[in-house]
């Protein structure tokens, strides 16, 4: 017979069920925190899930929740007929939390073109844009909570003589940036409080920002390949020089990178739904980049997009929370979320005095960000309508892309693979090899449909046939129609 591991004891766990926080994330939280520090160590095998729920007097259900979410997230292994363990990667995690601030650099130069548009705009849309299938990133706008968020902008207006409605705080109005933290510590695992974030006007100013900020002329810059435009767009403008790396099933191809541009002053990732393939960064990868940043003084940029959108398990914590030595900072967005015309993001830093820093160079540029609508978001966290509203769209966007799945099965099975997604706003489907994507789109642009091609986020690394279809902003119907549509540019372009 083989050696049987004993099982550790768990005697640092302490359940309080008279404070806020849920069981459930109590003991999740405590867990991971005890292999962060040391605690519980690789290969430590844990008490059954009946034996914790009897010692810590809880649910063995909320036990059996906990134990099933750090497994997926890669923290334990289960081992048929001998129990659960600490994952073999265990040792490799880091053991402190302390933060070491880093120098913020002088900003780099422009390299507009004097006699017209900067070449980094040029693939830019400014104009309205028309929300018809399969547009991407486009909530589910009917379905928002419009009644609740009146009666909070009428109650605001009310009494906005007690805002300060001078020149206020580019940092952002203190009492959201408190309600986002208390979200995002729940909800992301973020290590944040309101003096290390910054609230910008979307996720594209936080980019041109920390571009700006950070970049100086020729800085190599990690760029996921595919990848996000606006990304690419940010670091082009301030001298950044793009560095192409594919994706892989792990997201970004780490090795690749490292191999290839060791130099890198930066990197951009978004690593729990890669956009736009989407792709979740495993564990190991996630402390192989953080290792990297840490040894050779790298800016990881985290677009945490999308993420509160995930349908069979709960939201993967973000990057940041793993981050022990102050070279992550994280970007969330709020227009994915509830509204994109909101015009809201938010950033986390580090250290207290980089986002003063931030928050100064924002006031050179716009100065606050409007202090109404940012009153109305803090108080519609507050009031619980912001984290109702996302369970109720989690539940709606799930069944949007079970129907679009269905439909493209139904119409298109030939003609169209579609890849589901396990979290995220849209989803990757595959044209056989000898169809093109940029003809199909631009067919179907004529028949009123919007089709973005993954050739359209790609630097190097084409893919001639990948198409995106976004399905959390239109009904059944809309689908169905546009489903329809694209079967007939479909059926021209293989008979044609």
């Amino acid at each position: 017979m083989g050696k049987i591991t004993p099982q550790i004891l768990v005697t640092f766990i302490s359940i309080n069920k008279t404070v806020g926080s849920t069981i459930h994330n109590q003991l999740y939280e405590q867990l991971k925190n005890g292999i962060y520090e040391g605690m519980l160590r690789s290969g430590d095998r844990m008490p059954s899930s009946r034996e914790m729920s009897v010692e810590l007097k809880i649910s063995r259900n909320v036990v059996i929740q906990v134990f099933e979410q750090l497994r997926m997230e890669g923290f334990f292994e289960t081992q048929t007929g001998s129990g659960t363990f600490i994952s073999k990667n265990a040792d490799k995690f880091p053991s402190s939390k302390r933060l070491i601030t880093h120098p913020v650099q002088k900003p780099g130069h422009s390299t507009a073109n004097p006699y017209g548009l900067n070449d980094v705009f040029k693939e830019h849309i400014s104009e309205w844009e028309p929300l018809h299938p399969f547009q991407v990133s486009i909530p589910l706008i009917p379905e928002f909570p419009f009644h609740a968020w009146t009666r909070i902008s009428t109650s605001v207006h009310k009494n906005m003589a007690a805002l300060h409605l001078g020149y206020d705080d580019a940092q952002g109005y203190l009492p959201l940036r408190k309600a986002l933290c208390d979200h995002l510590r729940i909800s992301r695992s973020i290590n944040c409080d309101p003096e290390t974030m910054l609230i910008v006007n979307g996720t594209r100013q936080g980019l041109h920002l920390t571009a700006e900020m950070l970049l100086n002329k020729g800085d190599q810059c990690w760029m996921e390949d595919p990848g996000y435009p606006g990304a690419t767009s940010a670091l082009r403008r301030f001298g950044g020089q793009i560095c192409p790396i594919p994706i892989t099933n792990d997201g970004m191809d780490l090795d690749f990178a490292m191999q290839h541009y060791p130099k890198s002053k930066l990197a951009y990732v978004s690593p729990s739904h890669q956009f736009p393939i989407g792709n979740t960064m495993p564990l190991n990868e996630r402390i192989k980049l953080l290792n990297w940043a840490r040894d050779n003084q790298m800016w990881i940029i985290e677009d945490d997009y999308d993420s509160e959108f995930r349908y069979n398990s709960r939201p993967i914590p973000a990057l940041q929370g793993m981050d022990t030595n102050g070279n992550v900072i994280y970007s969330g967005t709020l227009s994915k979320v509830l509204l994109p015309a909101l015009r809201l993001g938010y950033m986390v830093f580090p250290t207290e005095a980089m986002a003063r820093q931030f928050a100064t160079a924002k006031s050179v540029i716009d100065g606050q960000s409007n202090i109404i609508t940012q009153a109305i978001v803090c108080e519609f966290i507050r009031q619980g309508h912001f984290s109702r509203h996302i369970r109720r769209m989690r539940l709606l966007y799930k069944k949007n892309q079970d129907d679009l799945v269905s439909l493209v099965n139904q119409h298109l099975a030939g003609l169209l693979t579609p890849v589901p997604v396990e979290a995220g706003m849209h989803l990757l489907a595959w044209l056989p090899p000898d169809i093109n994507a940029e003809v199909i789109a631009n067919e179907a642009l004529k028949e009123g449909l919007i089709i973005h091609t993954l050739s359209q986020y790609s630097i190097k690394y084409d893919h001639p046939n990948g198409i995106i279809l976004g399905f959390t902003g239109f009904s059944f119907a809309q689908m169905e129609a546009g489903i329809l549509l694209l079967k007939k540019v479909l059926s021209k372009g293989v008979h044609g």
